[in-house]
């Protein structure tokens, strides 16, 4: 299968929102019993607004994959960059793959990586040599995550502040 993936802009933003609410009804099958989600349209209002911000502001960027001769997008990914923080040396900025969504008709089929493969580039062409992304842990995309290089380092950990007795 052939993939294609080219930069987006502002222009393209609404056109991965099936994608985004594709994506977060998999994280609900996985994680929705245990932790509380929006709905899809609250989620994509918000998501909407960051992703324009961050392009708006020179700090990210969306690329689209489409595979074969279809029209339809086969996945997206919005990357961005910021300061490294106060810990770790990454240099002084760290990239972040904020999304990545793939069609589940074309999933496994090579779109994810090379979504990820044209944030590396973008990221070689800026100079950043550090990158990561959060991944639900019960994700089968974590496998794809290992293969693009990406090492469990940190964890995040959600809780109420009054648990249920």
């Amino acid at each position: 299968m052939t993939i294609d993936v080219r930069h987006g802009g502002l222009g393209d933003i609404d056109d991965v929102e099936p994608l985004w609410s594709s994506m977060l009804e998999h994280h609900r099958v996985l994680t929705g019993h245990e932790l509380p989600m929006r709905r899809r349209d609250q989620s994509w209002v918000l998501r909407r607004e960051e992703y324009v911000g961050w392009l708006e502001e020179g700090s990210g960027m969306l690329f689209l994959a489409r595979s074969g001769d279809s029209a339809a997008l086969a996945g997206y990914a919005f990357l961005r960059w910021h300061r490294s923080g106060s810990t770790w040396d990454f240099g002084p900025l760290i990239g972040e793959v904020e999304s990545l969504a793939v069609a589940p008709s074309v999933r496994g089929g090579g779109v994810g990586m090379a979504l990820l493969d044209a944030c590396r580039g973008e990221l070689r062409t800026r100079g950043i040599d550090f990158w990561s992304v959060d991944v639900v842990e019960s994700n089968p995309a974590v496998r794809l995550y290992e293969r693009a290089g990406f090492r469990p380092n940190y964890r995040k950990m959600f809780g109420r502040v009054d648990p249920p007795g």
